[in-house]
């Protein structure tokens, strides 16, 4: 079956680019597809002016005393690249790092805050997606079909998200539900490393009810990401199988209330690029499946909303290695559960005041296993044990005073108080000391203040100052072992990370179609989490690692960005980012002080232009420039990592209103790029692929 619906969608595709655009199809979709394309800009506009993540209710932009940026609908279709991180790179002040779409490990910074993950804050609707045991967020879950906008406000955020929202918070909104009765859209792509995508939309509303139901199964053949030069025999490709099923059901009641349920599933199984003698070679595996209730209400000129989530993780690791010419093969299973809710209500107390406030609570646990099988050749039953819980209550206030119809205010306070609690660490083998951890309680107030004056109807200034924190993820508390490529030893004794920020801002607009907006920020951390070297692991002979409060950090840097509608057929954009992120002050090795963070670039820039012409094709040029970082904590010759600059395309066109097709080609110039000192970039990727609507 799957060969025969490879071999059709080939066919298809060829038909569809290699046919000549008659007069005849070109009027059959002229005006429909005109009109369709229309109507998304004019959505994409009306959704772009008004964000909800900013102040947790919805708010015109231009009364936001922040940088925000706002990703259309549009935007998101003619972006290159298969994940929404591949989308996020070419924004203002991101840091994103992930290989390729098969790496597992994207990681998504706002605002220079380093590699370590969890510093930047990710919802998707409104629902925390970090995981309390290591702060890192599955970028896999999202597919760029089922997303409706993306919110990006840069700075920090804890005063109404709480731990994590350091650099800021991105904010993943999903589809809405269809207008028709019915709607239904089959999808199927091709691409580079005979990569297969095949999926599909059902999406509707009947009188108050609505739905949406997608699903997609992607597999890859992959490559191998060793430099050619440096690979041995076990050295294979990295390939990968997943699945999606995402659903949101809603219903309008009679009072203008509003309810959402949503459900989304997902697994996979990737490769990671090494065989030695299991039969599947060393590979990884997630099973998630999530719950998120949505409930909002009105009672006279108080609005009201209600959520809740229920995530859950099912973790698997396949692991061998061979070291000194010992095999060893073991296996690690992992449980997560992150769940939480809130209430908040939003209420003018005067005329030129707005109110929310709110309460919001948040619980994490993990309980993990890994088991040996084989231990340096011989048999092994050794069991390592780690579990630990995390929960957080939290109230929060923001108050936006409008003096007079020029100046904006925001003010902020919120309280949070997080537990960590039943952390326990057994090594059955007795190598390692069984540890049952002691209670960990942290309180944080935490305030914010942030001012926008508009001088012209075209020109605002603007300036903040805001504190935000992170409490220690469980991982880092309870757990010996590694992570994200590196060996650690558990550190019960961290604390809380915490930082002031300054910000000062300007937008200006030109002309209705010519925009550009100005942002320079100071901030000090005190107490960042950083890994430090401690030692040597005796059970691998690999350098040993700790997660510890670092004295103080400084990051400092300035944001362009640009925007320019040149006429009805072409959009500019461009933007620039200067970012320094240094350890500043750490008493207990001052050999790091002055040094980078990690996966923190001094420069980068992105230059863009998109074409549309509804006879013809829409299509988006995308340049990237990344500058030189570090992939270490030492800042060593051998971790500097080169700068480089990458070319993405996307083609897309519409053959009739029943049909679009697109062509997408990431790195262009095959430019070869280096992730680590051994891991290699996969060079250029091509994908083609196409949409029937019915």
């Amino acid at each position: 079956m799957k060969r025969v619906f490879k071999i059709a969608l080939c066919v298809f595709f060829a038909l569809g680019w290699l046919t000549p655009c008659t007069i005849s199809v070109a009027e059959e979709q002229g005006p429909e597809t005109e009109k369709r394309k229309t109507e998304e800009k004019e959505n994409a506009l009306d959704l772009g002016d008004i964000v909800v993540t900013a102040n947790r209710y919805e708010t015109p932009i231009e009364d936001i005393p922040a940088s925000v940026t706002v990703i259309t609908r549009e935007q998101i279709e003619e972006s290159s690249g298969l994940r929404v991180d591949h989308i996020l790179r070419k924004y203002a002040g991101l840091d994103v790092t992930r290989s390729s779409f098969l790496s597992h490990s994207a990681n998504v910074v706002l605002r220079g805050m380093g590699e370590m993950p969890g510093r930047t804050l990710i919802l998707y609707d409104g629902m925390p997606m970090n995981k309390a045991d290591t702060g890192t967020t599955n970028w896999d879950l999202f597919r760029p079909e089922d997303i409706e906008r993306i919110e990006i406000v840069r700075g920090p955020a804890s005063v109404l998200y709480g731990s994590n929202a350091m650099g800021g918070v991105i904010n993943i909104i999903s589809r809405k539900t269809g207008t028709r009765p019915i709607g239904f859209k089959a999808r199927g792509m091709y691409g580079t490393f005979n990569t297969w995508d095949a999926g599909g939309t059902l999406t509707g509303q009947a009188n108050k009810f609505g739905y949406y139901i997608s699903f997609d199964h992607l597999t890859s053949d992959g490559y191998d990401p060793v430099p050619e030069d440096e690979r041995t025999e076990y050295d294979i490709k990295r390939d990968l199988e997943e699945n999606h099923l995402r659903t949101k059901f809603t219903y309008e009641f009679p009072n203008a209330s509003k309810i959402s349920l949503g459900y989304f599933f997902y697994d996979d199984k990737r490769g990671e690029g090494q065989k030695i003698r299991h039969e599947d070679g060393v590979y990884r595996k997630w099973k998630s499946n999530g719950l998120n209730l949505d409930y909002d209400w009105s009672m006279g000129s108080t609005d009201w909303v209600i959520k809740a989530y229920y995530n859950k993780e099912d973790y698997f690791w396949n692991r061998e290695s061979l070291r000194k010419g010992k095999y060893t093969w073991y296996k690690v299973d992992v449980d997560r559960v992150d769940a939480g809710g809130s209430l908040q209500t939003t209420f003018p107390i005067l005329s030129w005041n707005l109110l929310t406030a709110g309460f919001d609570f948040r619980f994490g646990s993990v309980d993990g296993n890994d088991k040996d099988i084989i231990r340096k050749d011989k048999p092994s039953d050794t069991v390592v044990h780690n579990e630990g819980k995390q929960q957080s209550y939290s109230l929060f206030l923001n108050d936006q005073i409008a003096i007079g119809e020029r100046v904006t205010v925001d003010a902020g306070l919120r309280y949070d108080h997080v537990k960590s609690y039943d952390g326990k660490f057994s090594d059955s083998s007795g190598f390692l000391p069984d540890r049952n951890y002691a209670d960990k309680n942290w309180d944080h107030l935490t305030p914010r203040v942030g001012a926008l004056y508009r001088i012209t109807d075209d020109t605002s200034i603007r300036g903040s100052i805001g504190t935000a924190f992170r409490a220690p993820i469980l991982d880092d508390l309870y757990r010996t072992g590694i992570f994200r490529g590196k060996i650690y030893a558990a550190n019960p004794d961290l604390g809380p990370e915490k930082l002031i920020s300054y910000e000062a801002g300007l937008n200006h607009r030109f002309t209705q179609t010519l925009s550009c907006g100005l942002s320079g920020y100071f901030t000090q951390g005190d107490d960042f989490f950083y890994p430090i070297k401690v030692g040597i692991d005796p059970g691998t002979g690999r350098d040993l690692y700790q997660r510890k409060n670092v004295g103080k950090v400084n990051i400092y840097g300035v944001e362009v960005e640009a925007d320019w509608e040149i006429n009805d057929m072409f959009t500019f954009f461009g933007n620039y980012t200067f970012n320094v992120s240094k350890i500043d002050k750490f008493s207990e090795q001052p050999q790091l002080e002055g040094k980078y963070l990690e996966d923190s670039p001094r420069n980068k820039a992105n230059l863009g232009v998109s074409f549309y012409h509804p006879d013809i094709f829409r299509a988006e040029m995308a340049v990237r420039y990344v500058g030189k970082r570090y992939g270490d904590t030492e800042n060593t010759p051998e971790g500097e990592l080169e700068d480089y600059v990458v070319f993405d395309l996307k083609f897309m066109r519409d053959f009739t209103r029943y049909c679009e097709a697109y062509v997408d080609i990431l790195n262009l110039f095959n430019k070869k790029i280096m992730y680590a000192s051994d891991y290699e970039g996969p060079g250029i990727e091509i994908r083609a692929g196409v949409t029937l609507r019915f």
